[in-house]
Order: C-alpha cells, then structure tokens, then sequence
C-alpha cells in the first residue's frame, strides 16, 4: 500500500467544499450560510492510514479535446476519504496534482453524498440522443469496492443526473 504524502506543498492551498451547493469557500455566499463546508486537510496522521485498508476506490476520468482531467475519492474503513485531482492540459501543457484527506466527520458526508447519486442504478452507457456534438466531452466513472466486481460508467456528451454536483464532488469546478 501506498503511504501518503505527508509533505506540503507551499503552492497548495487549503480547500473548503460545501456538498450542499458544491461552491469554494471565497468564490460566492451561499444562499444558505448556515450550510457547513467540509474541509479537505493536507495529511491525515499516518497511524491512522497504516492501520486501515481502501475500501472503495471511485475514480472520474473527464475529457475533451485537448484536457485530460482524472479525480479519485479513496475511502478508507477506518472512515478517512482522500482525494486526488490530476488537471493534464496537453495544449496549455499546464499539469496540476492536488492530493488532500478528509477529516472523519467530513468524510461521512462525502460518501454520504456520493451515495446520494445512485451510480448503481445507472446505465453503463449514457448516450446523446438528440444532437450529435463533434469534439465534445467524453467521461468515465469507475466505482471499485472491496470484494466486488468493478463497475464502469460512461458517456460522450451525455450525463447522468446531477452532473454538475457529481464532478463537484471530484473536484472539478
């Protein structure tokens, strides 16, 4: 098992996600400021992760031409969830990796709200039906879970329900 990184990047700054309207914290006010945002934290004690094993592992490919963007939300059994964002531009040549970690209680909502979206119900190919969109985005969603068989989802230019909020969550702004 990887160890995380427990080093931090003076570039990096600290995050806060708001799963209710999915805003960072300084872009705009909630309609609701009494909503909590969540807090992603540069590193997690490392007895907390050497003592525990991924559980579920939803990885986020997104791409058009030209950007290749991928999220991974690792959920840890002992309640942890780290996430990772790739940003590959190929034309900008811009290439951005952030890594950070949920504290506990926030974790419980990511998976909370992950769950909220049903991946399970959907079907494996979202497929756009009215217009036919040259060099649109193309995305895949992978949910790998402890014991069971990976499950894959994808579309061109077709998305499941709460689209937006999904790749919030990601990370994808």
């Amino acid at each position: 098992m990887d160890e995380p990184d427990t080093t931090v990047d003076p570039f990096e700054r600290m995050k806060r996600v708001d799963l209710h309207d999915n805003k960072i914290q300084g872009e705009s006010e909630p309609k609701n400021k009494h909503h909590r945002t969540l807090t992603l934290e540069p590193t997690v004690p490392i007895n907390e992760i050497l003592t525990t094993d991924p559980i579920m592992k939803v990885t986020l490919w997104i791409g058009s031409f030209g950007i290749y963007n991928e999220s991974i939300l690792t959920f840890y059994s002992n309640g942890f969830v780290k996430r990772e964002l790739f940003i590959l531009q190929t034309f900008g040549q811009e290439q951005r990796i952030e890594s950070d970690w949920y504290n506990q209680a926030d974790s419980a909502k990511v998976l909370k709200k992950f769950n909220s979206f049903k991946t399970h119900l959907w079907p494996e190919l979202f497929v756009e039906t009215e217009t036919i969109t040259h060099d649109g985005t193309q995305w895949k969603l992978e949910v790998c879970k402890m014991g069971e068989e990976t499950r894959s989802y994808s579309g061109s230019n077709a998305y499941p329900p709460k689209w937006r909020s999904l790749k919030k969550l990601f990370g994808h702004y």
